[in-house]
């Protein structure tokens, strides 16, 4: 049986296609992952600043996320389950403001193979890249784009999703991160946001007794 999810982070739909042993996913914008050499990010979160965003943790997950706690960036209200930080500047008259959303869904059994595209609820979605990241020994998927004229004003806005999963005790537990800055803000925020895919630290909790 196939159980498909979509999970609406960042303005894009993420579409979760999941089966034993069988991967796939239903979504038309769905984005292939390049064959470029794989990246392998630190996993430390407190090696950027010596200081880390530590999201929520849940009595029915067996481990912790941490990111690097960078300068102007702030926990934010989010819904649900959903750790969220954000960053707004003020620029000559206007304001950026840039989100990361970490996200851990519902536990599966571990041998569920998943798959994500991308919808894009209509709207033009131009990818820039997809790639492989090697992510605290797991390996995820990078993929970031321009979803155009997104906002109300027609805005173009920038966008990227990391998906992984994390293994414990029989079960899989699909793990998100999705950004969205204005396109025209991205190079500003660029350097924050590689930092905190670098740094992105799943931490295991001590087993119990």
């Amino acid at each position: 049986m196939i159980r498909i999810r979509r999970l609406a982070l960042a303005g894009l739909v993420a579409t979760s296609v999941t089966a034993c042993g069988i991967s796939g996913s239903d979504s038309s914008d769905s984005q292939r992952t390049t064959s470029a050499p794989t990246t392998h990010t630190a996993c430390n979160a407190s090696a950027a600043t010596g200081s880390v965003f530590a999201a929520e943790e849940r009595p029915d997950r067996p481990f912790a996320i941490q990111l690097p706690q960078l300068a102007g960036w702030q926990v934010s209200p989010a819904e649900g389950d959903e750790f969220k930080l954000r960053r707004a500047d003020q620029h000559a008259g206007r304001k950026s403001v840039a989100t990361v959303t970490l996200r851990t869904d519902r536990p599966l059994p571990a041998n569920t193979s998943i798959a994500i595209g991308l919808s894009s609820g209509g709207h033009e979605w131009r990818l820039l890249r997809s790639e492989t990241v090697d992510m605290c020994g797991r390996s995820a998927t990078r993929v970031t784009g321009i979803l155009r004229g997104a906002d109300i004003d027609g805005v173009d806005r920038y966008h990227e999703l990391l998906s992984s999963d994390y293994i414990a005790g029989g079960m899989l537990y699909p793990i998100r991160m999705a950004v969205e800055i204005t396109a025209t803000d991205r190079a500003a925020y660029q350097p924050d946001i590689d930092t905190f895919v670098d740094g992105l630290q799943i931490v295991p909790k001590p087993a119990a007794g």
